[in-house]
Parts: C-alpha cells; structure tokens; sequence
C-alpha cells in the first residue's frame, strides 16, 4: 500500500470520524495486526480513547480484530478498502433509489449512517422519516415488505455474530442465516411505535450493507453500458438477460459462466418486450455481439445447441485496454495512442520498427515513445547476443507493455487525484469558513422562524444580512465544491474499472 493510498485513508477517516479516530486509523494502517498496547505506545493517547475508536471503527466495519497467540488479548487490522468504499456510499443509495424505490434508499441510507441495525428498528425509522416529510401513503407492512426483499436479494446480509463466551470473541454466521430475514410482527411494531412496553423481536439480530451485491450490480452496468453505446440499447438489453440468467446456472463473480442457451433469453424477451427490434432482429444481435472484440459472449460448443459463455476476465481485460490507450490519447495525443496501440499489437517491438510501422517522424516517434516509457506505460526488455566468442555484445531494444504494472500505476494515480480533490475541498472550506459559518446560522434561523410562522418580511431582513458580495461567493464556493465532488465520482468510477479487471487476475 502506497503512501498516498494511505493518506487518502486518513483524509476520509478525519473528515467522518475526528482526528483522535485518524491518529489511531493511521497506526493501524502502518502497522498491522497491532494489540491495544501497541496502538498506545504508537500514537500516545488514552487506553480509553483508544478503546472508544476502536468501537467506532469495528462498528463500521473498518477494523477486523482476531485472537493473537495468548488468545486472550486481540490484533486489530485497519480494513482500508472498506475506508475508500465510504466515497462510493452515494452511489450505492442511487442504485437503491432507481432500482427499488425511495422506501429501499432509506433502508440502505440509515444502515450505512448505523454501521448496523435491527430489521424492527429500520422499520420504525424510515416509517418516522416518511411520515415526518408528509408522506403517510407508505405503511409500515409495505416498507417490510422492501426490507425483505433487500435481504432476499443479499444487498443487506447479517452481522456476524459471538457463538461462544471467549475473552476475543470469534464472530461467525451461517448461510442459512445470512438472508433469512426473523418474523416480524407488525402489530408489534404499532405496539412499540405507540409508546408500548414491547420488546421487539429481532432486538440481538443485526443487518449490514453487502457491498459486494452493489458491485456485482455496478459491474454488470459498466458491461451493458459498454455494449449499448457500442451498439445500441437493444443489445445491452440482450447482454443484461445473459447476466441475469448467469446468476442462475454460476457464482457471480466466476470468470466464466455455464452454457446459457439463446433460445431462453429470446423467451424472455417475447415475455418483457414481444415487438421490440432486440426479438426482431435477435440472430443478428447476437451475431455482432458474439464478434465483438470484447469476446463476452462465445459460443460453448458446436453441440450445445446454441448455448453461450460468458467470458467476464477476457471482457474486462479488453475494457482496460481501451480505457488506458483513452487515457493514454488525453494526456498525450493521437501519436502517442498510435504508437501505445502498436506496442500492444506487437508484445515485443524494436524501436526502429516502431518509428517505421507508427508512419511518425523519428525524432517524435523516438520522444513520444521515451516519454510513454518514463510515465510507465510501456517498459523495456533488453536482450543481449554476443557476435563472437571473443567479440563484443550486441544489445536489443524491444519496448513492451506490462498490463498489470499499467494498471497499477493508473490507481495510483487516480488516489493521487482523489487526494488532490480532497485537499482543495478541504481548503476552499477553510477559506471560505466564516462565510459558510454565517449562511449555516442564518439558514438555522429561518428555519427557526418558519416554524413560528414568521412573516415574509421578518424573514427577508434576515436573508438580508448575507451581503450581495457574500452570495456571490457562496456561489462560487458552491460551484467549485461541485466540480469537486463530481471529479470525486467520475475518478471513483476510473477505480472500479481498474480493480475490476484485477479481480479477475
């Protein structure tokens, strides 16, 4: 793990949690599978503040703890991948809003705000947020009815739990429990809701996000968006068939599915869209997108009937290839995208023959081809042959492309840039604090005063005090703090894409 890595760890722990949470998240992240005594030679605090963060930390899912050798005392381990998932939390309440509808978003929203959370007590909570907004139409069985779903579909999974009394408990689940959702009784929750002394019966029975699920999802997007601008909408509606139906026949995240055969994706279409081009023109669609360069889909066999694979490295490898000579084209220019193609063409190219076949004059064929080299894009092999036994050594020069190097030197320049972006947010905030202090206090008062149901006029001369020179940099500030945070996501899905393809490595 790399330093920046590591301070874009810190930066998001900070901004969540304080900085006696960071001091400790920090230690851990250089030192691994550290007990309670070292944390607190290393960072010089409190055993109970220390403590307290750990309990932060744990409850979110950021720190893992097992038993050391004596058993009785525990190593903690900063969990850092689940620290840079907290950027992606956005996302995934988007994909629960489009997907499942607001009720779903709000599940999603207060059990990531939690850590973790009852099923009851997620009820009785959003049935609160939506009744407090003024939308009493959804009941609370209709909003459990969403929760069971959520489970059923594994987007939220069970918390691991103790089985034993041990000193560093052994927290374990089955799977028979993982999605399995208890008995929920809603005339209970009425009970409880109207101020009853009901216990509730899920009370020790707790639920957290599966990030995975969203990924899955996130991923099968990424493919489908990918054929539906190549082609069109009716051949990502195909690829999203062949998804689903894998799910069916193979585990999600295995690079090759079991044989899917065509004639039942064309049932489903005739079901969902029976006048649709996709079933029209459904042997054609296929055709393209089985040659397609990605190779998703290949046939598995002459006699399986037609009968298809999915082939989810081998897509995602070529997705990575066209993602980095995009890259390579916007830094550098076309030259150096025609001269990064032809590498990747040819593994092992001398660079004479890559000035001739680049149709580029030497001179920027020989400095564009040094400067991808420089910036890690392509590496040097060199080979050496003797001409005689007592003669001098000849060297050969071949430029090659190491894809996973690439792709790691590419992530770390995407948590370069996250950290750049996280520090200028950071920065115009502090700026611009007195300002921004100010319109939160006078928002606060409005609030306040509509509520008493003040005037029109009484209002208008608090909004008054933000001058018009303030407002114009509230705008500004605004702008820039948007800018931001869309450089934030749009680099995020840079990332996703990146370790995609190393998942499958």
């Amino acid at each position: 793990m790399s330093i920046t890595y590591g301070k874009v760890v810190s930066l998001i722990i900070s901004e969540r949690f304080g900085p006696v949470v960071e001091k400790v998240a920090n230690f851990l992240f250089k030192c691994q599978n550290s007990p309670l005594l070292f944390i607190k030679k290393g960072t010089d605090l409190p055993i109970s503040k220390i403590r307290e963060s750990l309990c932060v930390l744990i409850k979110y899912r950021l720190v893992r703890f097992k038993a050391n050798k004596n058993e009785n005392l525990a190593n903690y381990t900063l969990d850092s991948d689940n620290v840079l998932l907290m950027l992606r939390y956005p996302k995934y309440l988007n994909h629960a809003k489009k997907s499942f509808g607001d009720e779903s978003e709000m599940i999603i929203e207060e059990v990531l705000q939690r850590g973790y959370w009852t099923a009851s007590e997620l009820i009785l909570k959003v049935y609160e947020r939506l009744s407090s907004t003024g939308d009493r139409t959804v009941s609370l069985s209709q909003i459990k009815d969403k929760l069971v779903y959520l489970v059923t579909a594994k987007y939220l999974t069970r918390l691991p739990y103790p089985k034993q009394d041990k000193a560093v408990p052994i927290l374990t689940v089955d799977e028979s429990e993982q999605n399995h959702l208890p008995n929920i009784d809603i005339k209970v929750l009425v009970m409880h809701q109207k101020g009853g002394k009901t216990d509730l019966p899920d009370k020790k029975v707790y639920w957290v996000v599966n990030f995975d699920r969203f990924h899955q999802d996130m991923r099968d997007h990424v493919i489908c968006t990918a054929f539906s601008k190549k082609f069109d909408d009716n051949a990502g509606d195909i690829i999203r068939i062949f998804l689903r139906q894998m799910y069916i026949r193979t585990d999600p995240w295995t690079d090759i599915s079991n044989p899917i055969p065509a004639l039942e994706v064309k049932d489903i279409l005739k079901k969902q869209a029976p006048s649709s081009h996709s079933l029209a023109f459904f042997d054609q669609y296929m055709s393209i997108i089985e040659q397609d360069n990605s190779k998703l889909l290949r046939k598995a066999g002459e006699a399986s009937g037609g009968s298809y694979q999915i082939y989810l490295k081998d897509a995602f490898t070529q997705f990575v290839w066209e993602l980095i000579e995009q890259i390579v084209l916007e830094k550098y220019d076309s030259k150096a995208a025609r001269i990064f193609r032809l590498v990747k063409l040819k593994p092992y190219i001398e660079p004479d023959q890559l000035q001739q076949l680049a149709m580029i004059p030497a001179k920027d064929a020989k400095m564009l081809s040094y400067q991808l080299y420089e910036d890690n894009y392509l590496h040097i092999q060199e080979l050496r042959k003797a001409s005689t036994n007592s003669g001098p050594t000849k060297n050969f020069t071949l430029f090659h492309i190491k894809l996973n190097s690439v792709v790691r030197m590419l992530l770390e320049t995407c948590y370069k840039t996250l950290l750049n972006t996280m520090i200028r947010r950071n920065n115009e905030k502090l700026l611009n604090k007195r300002i921004i202090d100010k319109k939160h206090r006078i928002d606060t008062i409005l609030m306040a005063m509509r509520d008493q149901n003040a005037t029109e006029e009484q209002m208008a001369d608090i909004e008054e005090m933000i001058t018009l020179s303030e407002k114009e940099i509230l705008e500004k500030v605004n702008k820039v703090m948007k800018n931001l945070g869309t450089v934030e996501l749009e680099v995020d899905d840079t990332i996703f894409m990146l370790q995609m393809f190393l998942v499958y490595q």
